[in-house]
């Protein structure tokens, strides 16, 4: 008991001390316990994917076919020559070419209307012919002829000079082609204006294709360009069916009026 009574008083002497001294008991040294940790900070993004691979290049296109140009006309070549050469062969009608021998004053040749009424061919227009064989015109041998329709606009004649005097003409270093542009028709006088084209028949093999027995059809614009050849339907309606030296309907030789 006493042993007790003493281990007492010395613990609470002891207590006592450490209080009086500021000093720390041995709960007081343990430190506190440690505050919650902050929570993980997220995982970093993924790394982006590796793009795709990019698509094929496009197939070339395919090349154009024949349909994509167009189409060349028959006798393209031919035309074109005769377009080229027509003026040296002379008027058909041009006396002071081809008939020096006549027992009166030869006359040039001269201005024609036409009696067609479709304005989309020879209708409204003045005309010459020229033949390549001269004479030949128009009665034939018709293989090798070529024939030129040469075309104008025109315009009707008034005032003073709305006469038709082709005898009072004189050529005026004319280069060897005589032509009065002028035409009477139903009491009017009428003047070649402008140039309206070409129109073109020569004759081939009768077997020859794309012809009419031989015939070749064409028209030529006045800047030169072949516009139609070969069968053309709006010159074939009237040469097959009217015409009456096989294909060619003929111009007086002289330039009767």
């Amino acid at each position: 008991m006493r042993g007790r009574w003493i281990r007492s008083v010395l613990l609470t002497a002891c207590a006592a001390a450490v209080v009086s001294c500021g000093g720390k008991s041995e709960l007081d040294k343990l430190g506190s316990g440690g505050s919650n940790g902050g929570a993980g900070s997220g995982g970093g993004s993924g790394s982006a994917g590796s793009s795709g691979n990019g698509g094929g290049a496009g197939s070339a296109g395919s090349g154009g076919g024949p349909s994509d140009a167009s189409a060349a006309l028959p006798f393209e070549a031919e035309t074109l020559a005769i377009a080229g050469d027509y003026l040296a062969w002379g008027r058909v009608d041009d006396e002071l070419r081809w008939a020096p021998f006549l027992c009166r004053q030869p006359l040039p040749g001269i201005a024609r209307p036409s009696d067609s009424t479709d304005q989309t061919t020879h209708g409204g227009k003045l005309y010459s012919v020229f033949a390549k064989l001269h004479a030949a015109y128009p009665n034939g041998p018709h293989t090798g002829q070529a024939v030129v329709k040469q075309s104008w606009k025109t315009e009707p004649v008034t005032g003073q000079d709305a006469s038709f005097s082709p005898g009072a003409w004189r050529p005026d270093n004319d280069g060897g082609d005589h032509f009065y542009p002028y035409a009477t028709k139903d009491g009017v006088v009428y003047r070649a204006t402008e140039p309206a084209g070409l129109f073109i028949m020569f004759k081939v093999d009768p077997a020859t294709p794309d012809t009419d027995e031989g015939w070749v059809y064409a028209t030529v614009s006045p800047a030169g360009q072949l516009t139609s050849s070969g069968r053309v339907a709006a010159c074939m309606g009237c040469h097959e069916t009217s015409a009456t030296h096989e294909r060619l309907f003929g111009v007086p030789l002289s330039p009767s009026f």
